[in-house]
């Protein structure tokens, strides 16, 4: 059986000692509606609802090209419209994390056919799921009941990404591809820097074919795909900080507006080939080459502020007075206007390559998997780099009566602001230059034993060795400007706040002064020599981690029960090095004299190399019963846990003499643990339709909290931190504390064929989770779920999509509730929350003839921005609007 697809039954004959082999080409009515057969989408929606049908645990599945053409064809915008799974966004819409049953990317695991992938996230284990496209994979799934034959590292969901095996294929070949241009409408909210790129092109192509090779039939079988991208982003922000209040009216002290723009290009190749030896062994053979490079990437600021004295009638910044929208601000020496412009480049190339083996003798099955992965970034400068020119003792008026997006500065003291010869810069151009790299090398074996029983029955063992490695190297330099005069700025550069505003506030290009890490002129620039052979010790460290694991399971299924039943264990190994500062440092007389020396003796003997370690097991059951042959329950108990990020673990000292305290790291952290109840309810019918109701629970312990006391420093010499510190009280990072979270999740997918006319085409997938939290969360307090910073209570989904001849369209909507991105306790006013966020996107197909189509996608229809509040909802803290983007290209299949 297959959902979507009529039943098939058949009597097949074995001889004794003999194989035979019977294929079922399954078919059905539904496929056939009127005058065009369903596309492939559908057969991929089948095949996903199958596949999760059949899981042993609670998973979520779906095929990559269930929803259309989706900005990037990214993988995160796909796994985001699955239940319990909300995306986390870059500034350029971008989702660049996922946050699965409330907890963040961080502490959640992303793999590649089961194998992990390296990281692009820096020190914390995030994987930016922007970075690598969907485009080269077949499926996506969420698990959410961790089996023991899986390594457990996410607290919320593992996120796995299956790539297309060959062999599976009906035909004997099939080439598809899809070629496409994304552009910015002139008719929607676009900046002037996305106004001047409008266009720019989305291609992908596959290719799969089946041969014959050393006498065997249809058993090898080679898949390669390629894609290239280039994801312009253009938005525009605006950020104000208030009075620290609850009540109003609050006066605004700090008022900037942004203009950004980057063009991310990517280009991907897979290669996987499966052999099938003979009928007892099969090979195979993947490589991912993957790289994301952004050569300029610009962010053009304007800054007002002044000092948060109290309003009093002379000396504050803020005038008494003020309302709700309406503040004035008198030209005091901190009464200042900052224009900075930022240039920065990244280059990240990701690569993977994976070998796996499979064989079967009889009742004992094997396979094995070698899996190697890694990440290299360059931060680069693209440009100048940072830069900022600044103007003092300014008095305005900020008016939000008209427009709070859009408001009126007005100018009432001080030198002319339009004028750019009164600017001078601020500080030194700084630009970084600096590489990051994550590496992981994993070896796996698992062997299944089934037990000579009346009913499914088998034992499974296996173990796991990982090697993951992270490492960085500093680079950054900074320049400061000797001359006295203002700079020229740049006329060209024009904002989108001065086209809706009106005020003309002068922009400078970083670029005109500094080019490819040295001064245009250096008669105006000289380099800060002391930071630039500081950054190499401060930005070169990394952390090596071993993990070995092994896992014994039971597994069977007696009439309509299955079970699962096992346990995991693993011991992790970090061994952490860096460089920290020297106690007493030296003068910024020596610094300046003797750069590099200073930087050694600064630096190079505070070399520390720690090691750390701990040993935990994870049970786990698993239990399905099919209630009829279309009811499906599952119960699961699980753990589940997050280990600390590297940056948890690197090498850190900071001291205060005073108190007489050392702060470092702790290379023993334990990871946080979580304890996970399952029930699950499904309800499969025909065609390709699909109810759920999931109910979820989860225990969480040993949050990681700062600052506890861990012991007394040793004098002497050889106490570890050059003889420094004796007698200092060590604080340390600690494991304690105890939270608990709790959801629903509700799925319902159908396709109405036994509808009357037009109707009958029509085709509804919806789902809704609902998630509450409480406990200290390693705090001295009780939190709940409106204080946990990141926590997402409420997620939404639907698609709709609707068929007619040869055209067929599709309406996606996104739904994210409120939520916080910063609690305190003490400063209620400070908390900032994340406005709730609808976005629909919208798809158009039409079949031009077989084989071939053209397509038109709109990403973010109504320009919805994300916004940001501080507070109370009427104090909009930011607002980002990165405008709609429309994609129209062809794609087919021969």
């Amino acid at each position: 059986s297959y959902t979507g697809l009529d039943t098939a039954r058949s009597s097949v004959t074995v001889a004794a000692g003999q194989r035979a082999v019977r294929n079922f080409d399954l078919s059905s009515g539904v496929y056939k509606l009127d005058t065009f057969t369903v596309s492939g989408a559908r057969e991929g929606s089948a095949a996903a609802i199958t596949a999760q049908r059949n899981a042993e645990n609670v998973k979520n599945v779906v095929s990559m090209d269930q929803f259309g053409n989706l900005p990037n064809m990214s993988a995160g915008e796909l796994a985001m419209r699955l239940p319990g799974v909300a995306g986390n966004l870059d500034d350029e819409g971008n989702v660049s994390g996922l946050t699965v049953r409330g907890f963040g990317p961080t502490q959640n695991r992303v793999t590649i056919d089961g194998s992990l992938v390296a990281g692009n996230g820096g020190a914390n284990r995030q994987f930016q799921t922007h970075a690598l496209t969907g485009g080269i994979f077949d499926q996506l799934e969420v698990i959410k009941g961790h089996t023991p034959d899986q390594s457990a590292d996410s607290l919320g969901g593992t996120i796995n990404l299956k790539t297309r095996s060959p062999l599976s294929m009906a035909e004997k070949r099939r080439f598809s591809y899809s070629a496409g241009m994304r552009f910015a409408p002139s008719f929607s909210q676009q900046i002037p820097l996305r106004k001047d790129h409008p266009s720019h092109p989305l291609l992908n192509f596959s290719y799969q074919e089946v041969f014959d090779v050393l006498g065997g039939q249809r058993n090898l079988g080679i898949a390669i795909s390629t894609f290239y991208s280039e994801n312009v982003a253009g938005y525009f922000r605006t950020i104000r900080d208030y009075e620290n209040t609850t009540n109003t009216p609050a006066y605004v002290w700090d008022f900037r507006t942004q203009d950004a723009f980057n063009n991310r290009k990517q280009e991907a190749f897979n290669l996987k080939a499966d052999y099938r030896l003979s009928p007892q062994t099969k090979f195979s053979f993947g490589v991912i080459v993957s790289d994301a490079n952004e050569p300029f990437n610009r962010l053009y600021e304007t800054r007002a502020f002044t000092n948060q004295t109290a309003p009093n009638a002379t000396t504050s910044g803020v005038i008494p007075g003020y309302t709700d929208r309406l503040t004035s601000v008198r030209p005091v020496a901190t009464s200042i206007i900052d224009v900075t412009e930022t240039m920065f480049s990244f280059y990240g190339r990701t690569r993977q390559i994976n070998f796996e083996g499979e064989h079967k003798f009889d009742r004992l099955s094997l396979d094995y998997t070698v899996n190697g992965s890694s990440q290299h970034s360059h931060l680069g400068v693209g440009g100048g780099g940072s830069f900022t020119n600044r103007i003092t003792g300014i008095g305005w008026t900020l008016d939000r009566t008209k427009s709070d997006l859009y408001p009126s500065f007005i100018q009432t003291a001080g030198p002319d602001i339009t004028d750019p010869l009164n600017y001078r810069p601020n500080g030194a151009i700084t630009a970084r230059n600096s590489k990051r790299n994550t590496e992981t090398l994993e070896y796996r074996a698992n062997a299944k034993y089934s037990l000579p029983t009346e009913f499914p029955l088998a034992v499974k063992a296996g173990a796991d060795y990982r090697m993951q490695k992270f490492f960085e190297n500093g680079g950054a330099q900074r320049w400061n400007y000797t001359g006295t005069t203002a700079l020229p700025s740049d006329p060209s550069i024009v904002t989108w706040s001065s086209l809706k505003t009106g005020l003309k506030i002068p922009q400078w290009e970083g670029a005109q002064f500094i080019k490819d890490y040295k001064p245009v002129n250096t008669a105006l620039w000289s380099e800060d020599n002391y930071y630039r052979e500081q950054q190499y010790f401060t930005g070169t460290r990394g952390v090596t981690e071993f993990v070995t694991s092994g896992y014994g399971m039971v597994q069977g299924k007696f009439h309509g029960l299955g079970f699962i039943a096992g346990v995991r264990g693993e011991k992790t190994e970090d061994d952490a090095w860096g460089y920290t500062k020297a106690k007493i440092g030296t003068t910024a007389a020596q610094q300046v004299a003797d750069p590099l020396g200073s930087a050694i003796k600064d630096y190079a003997s505070n070399y520390r190399d720690r090691v750390g370690s701990y040993t935990k097991t994870f049970p786990s059951a698993h239990l399905t019963y099919d209630l009829t042959s279309n009811v499906k329950a599952h119960v699961s108990w699980s753990q589940s846990f997050a280990r600390a990020a590297f940056s948890n673990l690197l090498p850190t000292e900071s001291f205060n003499d005073t108190a007489q305290t050392l702060t470092i790291n702790n290379q023993s952290l334990k990871p946080q643990l979580a304890t996970n109840w399952d029930a699950t309810l499904e309800y499969y019918f025909e065609p390709v339709g699909q109810l759920s109701a999931g109910w979820f629970q989860k225990t969480i312990k040993d949050f990681i909290v700062s600052g506890t006391i861990s012991g007394t420093v040793p004098t002497g010499a050889n106490n570890g931190y050059n003889g420094d510190f004796g007698g200092y009280t060590i604080l340390t990072s600690s494991n304690a504390g105890t939270a608990y979270v709790q959801g629903w999740e509700l799925t319902y997918q159908q396709q109405f064929t036994s509808l009357p006319g037009l109707l009958k085409t029509l085709a509804l997938s919806a789902n809704y989770t609902a998630i509450t939290t409480h406990g200290d969360f390693g705090g001295s307090s009780t939190l709940t779920g409106d204080q946990v910073v990141g926590f997402i209570p409420r997620t939404a989904n639907l698609s709709l999509s609707w068929r007619y001849r040869r055209l067929s369209t599709r309406l996606l909507w996104n739904y994210q509730s409120d939520y916080i991105r910063a609690y305190s306790a003490a400063t209620v006013g400070r908390n900032q929350y994340y406005l709730a966020r609808k976005v629909i996107n919208l798809g158009f197909n039409y079949e031009l003839r077989r084989g071939l189509g053209l397509f038109s996608d709109v990403s973010n229809l109504t320009n919805e921005p994300q916004s940001y509040y501080r507070g109370i909802r009427d104090q909009r803290e930011r607002t980002l609007i990165g405008g709609t983007t429309i994609t129209i290209g062809l794609e087919g299949k021969f």
